[in-house]
């Protein structure tokens, strides 16, 4: 039922002030409306959110409207219903009782406290490794930039790009929501592939939101910074105005607890590798080629952190490669320390195992959502600070020296936590039970009040049992009535004059006195204060913690940064990586490269090392060819995520490495439609293709997969040549390796002297072919790949006859080479004078030639006379 409709129809109070709140939010927002106990929705939202929570959709009464559909969730235990509706898409707004309900008069005022979206729900705590980004995206249709923010983590980033890198900065981030304008929502184009590729929320606001003086107001105010100077970009109009809109949102979601936020950083485009969305691919950095982030990744053998903030240090890096060679060094220094002393290196890890998320945990103190359990990790934490100084005390590369200053004990916040909060505290901060007895002279006090009225409560019953002889009498509690004298039917003749009844049970009914009543108000007052005092210490507690929240935050970054890199530091010494030597020149230098992710996936030692030698002089471009599976695609392959390692601080899988400096990697591998675009395998394939010869440098690294397969022989042999003749000798000439079936390309190397051949080995048996995953100098001259047919199980009889054909095409090459190119000249095949075809050149040397020949002389079309084959072959074998 639309709550539109219902404008004209007289609702009860309720409804009207539910109708209200609902009118000021978006169509994908659903109102938790508290009443009592429970968020309940109605109208559209209550069948939505029924469906979706699979939960019971009934109604309530709603004035002229009649019956509107309601659903409704304890208020205590939203937590997993949200994260469902947030999973969907949608986002939920939390309207709460704002007066007592016992002091209202008439209807309760009711406020939207937050609204939750799926990149600002902070309540949980298990979010692992997982980055939550919002991105916001500004430009002016000449550039662009994307600023994104983790809100559980206060890490803020801005990045500036060209329009052709819009899709693939989104991909690479992978947002939880994505902020727009509105003239930047009229690229239908991106907002399909945000909404359907992506499958994300989507915010869109008006132009003016993403004016560079609003957003510059926008940020000063938010992160209260002095003045817009503070702002490190402030003159880049693009960065200001997408970083100003993430802080307008927030705002317009009423989060105000962003004190943890950091200023945002601008990542400049010179000082990280870009990874286009095709390389994210190709290369299979969080994703399989199957699009699954499950599964074997080259994040997923690299990562092995033991904690949330690691984990996610090892994302960022991975996803900005270093283009600087002292940083890279740095890191690689930090590494090799850690990778040279196993045993120490254990020592330290050690002392990470169990730790909590402490960045989120920092965010959740401030943002108010934190719950006793987040303090007691922290002081967890904190009592194995002084170790982790000890071990770290001997470290001798600058990167684990300048981590160890960001280190600190904070003993009066770990005192303060360890005096006040009990060991296993309740998750919920507002039912009591969390702070330690002789923390609080007034808590302990009132805790002795509650103590001593039980034990009241116990010799009261006692009593009563004896004064009445009912030995089934029993002193309960409820909500509703408090403290209760419950009796039995059985015994309701023994019930004294002085007893009042309040309750009538099934089997049974409740009474008081006047005694009881007194001790119940008591008890009842002391209890409910108790919660209301807990919950007052812990915020005290908080606010004591967050004076040094900027500290507490730069050591949660040193220690993700440390987990980080022992974590490199133990892939290295499990998989025998070794540390690659980086170089401002071009040369690529690889001995016994190994491929990290299939590696992986083998037993030990099976994998077959490979060597690569590349630079811009006489190893300029590889043409490497080889038979079907042999192993093309994963040789490349693994050169560009070697590369990419070493860019990001990693040891590599080789015995060595000499790494020259790569600003971009591009990948051209695998076909794919693009359908909904009306874009054909082939068509997506020159388009990538000329993206790459259009943007590579002379700094760059091309892997180049079967260009040109996606259309005719000759067109492809054409276009493939061509692309390798221009990169060959052009005026920007990157290393590139291209793998092709095109044994035409081969030449190349005879006529440019930077090209040079290589190709994959075989051995060939009578069983067929043995695949040596071996690159050596030299090409290939056969593809094998009926080879490769049979073993994908295509019938013999196909296999066969595909044997016959293929000998008769190499056999009679220069005729086939003149049919299949139209020329004339070519032989006739028949008595007629048509121009032969290659359907002529294969069935004239068919075992019933002689019928086929007289079936085309009879005027029967080439297809024609094949069905008529098939009939006759299947004539001759019955016969």
């Amino acid at each position: 039922m639309n709550q539109s409709i219902l404008a004209d129809q007289k609702l009860t109070p309720m409804m009207e002030q539910y109708c209200a709140i609902k009118k000021t939010l978006s169509e994908d927002t659903v109102l938790f409306f508290r009443l009592g106990d429970f968020y309940e929705m109605f109208f559209d939202d209550a069948i939505r959110a029924s469906e979706i929570l699979n939960i019971t959709l009934t109604g309530r009464e709603g004035g002229e409207a009649g019956r509107v559909p309601m659903c409704g969730i304890p208020y205590h235990a939203f937590h997993g219903y949200v994260r469902t509706l947030l999973d969907h898409q949608l986002k939920v707004a939390i309207c709460e009782q704002i007066g007592d309900p016992k002091l209202a008069k008439g209807l309760v005022e009711r406020k939207i406290t937050r609204i939750i979206t799926p990149a600002t729900y902070l309540d949980e705590d298990d979010k692992g490794k997982n980055l939550e980004y919002m991105v916001s995206i500004a430009g002016d249709g000449k550039s662009y930039a994307a600023a994104y923010l983790d809100l559980g983590t206060g890490e803020f980033y801005v990045r500036e790009f060209q329009p052709n890198r819009l899709q693939s900065e989104l991909a690479l981030l992978n947002p939880r929501e994505v902020i727009l304008s509105k003239t930047l929502a009229e690229n239908h184009s991106l907002v399909s592939f945000i909404r359907e590729a992506l499958n994300v929320s989507l915010t869109i606001y008006e132009d003016w939101v993403f004016e560079p003086e609003e957003g510059l107001r926008h940020l000063t105010e938010g992160l209260q910074l002095g003045s817009k100077a503070s702002i490190p970009f402030y003159d880049r109009p693009l960065a200001v105005s997408a970083a100003g809109s993430i802080l307008y949102y927030l705002k317009d979601h009423l989060h105000t607890g962003i004190g943890h936020l950091r200023v945002p950083v601008l990542l400049e485009i010179h000082d990280y590798m870009i990874l286009d969305r095709q390389t994210q691919k190709s290369l299979e950095l969080f994703s399989n080629l199957s699009g699954k982030r499950s599964g074997a990744t080259l994040l997923s053998i690299i990562d092995q952190s033991l904690t949330s903030m690691g984990g996610r240090t090892l994302y960022q890096w991975l996803t900005h490669p270093l283009l600087r060679r002292p940083q890279i060094e740095e890191r690689q220094d930090g590494v090799e320390e850690f990778y040279k002393d196993p045993s120490w290196t254990q020592s330290v890890r050690t002392l990470f195992q169990g730790v909590k998320d402490m960045e989120r945990t920092l965010s959740r103190l401030n943002y108010g959502v934190a719950n006793a359990r987040d303090l007691v990790n922290l002081k967890i934490f904190l009592v194995r600070v002084p170790q982790i100084q000890s071990l770290l005390s001997r470290a001798k590369s600058p990167i684990l020296k300048d981590l160890l200053k960001s280190i600190h004990p904070f003993p009066e916040i770990r005192d303060l936590i360890e005096r006040s909060i009990v060991d296993t505290p309740p998750l919920s901060v507002k039912d009591g039970g969390i702070i330690r007895d002789g923390f609080r002279t007034q808590l302990d006090e009132l805790h002795g009040i509650a103590k001593n009225g039980k034990s009241w409560i116990l010799e009261f019953q006692q009593r009563e049992i004896e004064r009445t002889g009912i030995k089934s009498l029993r002193i309960k509690y409820s909500q509703v009535f408090g403290y209760t004298i419950e009796v039995t039917k059985s015994n309701l003749h023994l019930v004294p004059p002085d007893y009042i009844r309040r309750q009538t049970l099934a089997n049974g009914e409740r009474f008081i006195v006047p005694e009881l009543k007194n001790w119940d108000e008591k008890i009842s007052g002391a209890e409910d204060t108790i919660k209301v005092l807990e919950y007052e210490i812990f915020n005290e507690i908080r606010q004591t913690i967050l004076k040094d929240l900027g500290p507490l935050q730069m050591m949660a970054k040193a220690v993700g940064t440390l987990d980080a890199l022992a974590a490199l530091a133990v892939t290295a010494i499990q998989k025998r990586w070794v540390r690659p030597e980086i170089q401002e020149s071009a040369e690529l230098v690889i001995r016994g490269g190994r491929h990290p992710v299939v590696e992986a996936m083998l037993p030990a030692g099976q994998f077959v090392e490979n060597d690569t030698v590349l630079d811009t002089g006489e190893n300029q471009l590889v043409v490497l060819t080889g038979p079907n599976m042999a192993g093309k695609s994963t040789y490349i392959r693994q050169v560009a995520q070697i590369v990419l390692l070493a860019q990001m601080g990693s040891f590599v899988p080789a015995k060595s490495a000499t790494v020259g400096l790569v600003d971009r990697i591009f990948t051209r591998i695998g076909a794919s439609d693009d359908l909904a675009h009306g874009e054909s395998t082939f068509m997506v394939e020159m388009i990538e293709t000329a993206h790459i010869l259009q943007t590579a440098t002379e700094r760059s690294l091309l892997i180049l997969d079967e260009v040109g397969r996606g259309t005719s022989t000759f067109d492809g042999v054409s276009i493939a040549w061509a692309v390798c003749e221009q990169l060959a000798t052009g005026s920007v000439r990157p290393r590139t390796l291209f793998a092709t079936h095109y044994h035409e390309l081969t030449q190349l190397e005879d006529h440019f002297p930077s090209v040079k051949n290589y190709n994959i080995t075989v051995r060939e048996t009578k069983e067929g072919i043995i695949f040596l995953r071996k690159v050596v100098r030299g090409s290939s001259d056969r593809s094998y790949g009926i080879h490769v047919a049979r073993l994908a199980g295509i019938p013999k009889t196909v296999t066969d006859r595909a044997d016959a054909i293929l000998h008769i095409l190499e056999s009679e090459n220069t005729e086939a080479t003149q049919i299949i190119e139209g020329k004339k000249g070519a032989k006739k095949a028949f008595k007629d004078d048509r121009q032969p075809t290659l359907f002529d050149l294969i069935v004239k040397n068919h075992p019933i030639v002689d019928e086929i020949k007289n079936l085309t002389v009879e005027g029967l079309t080439p297809l024609e006379a094949l069905n008529q084959i098939a009939r006759w072959k299947e004539r001759l074998k019955n016969e």
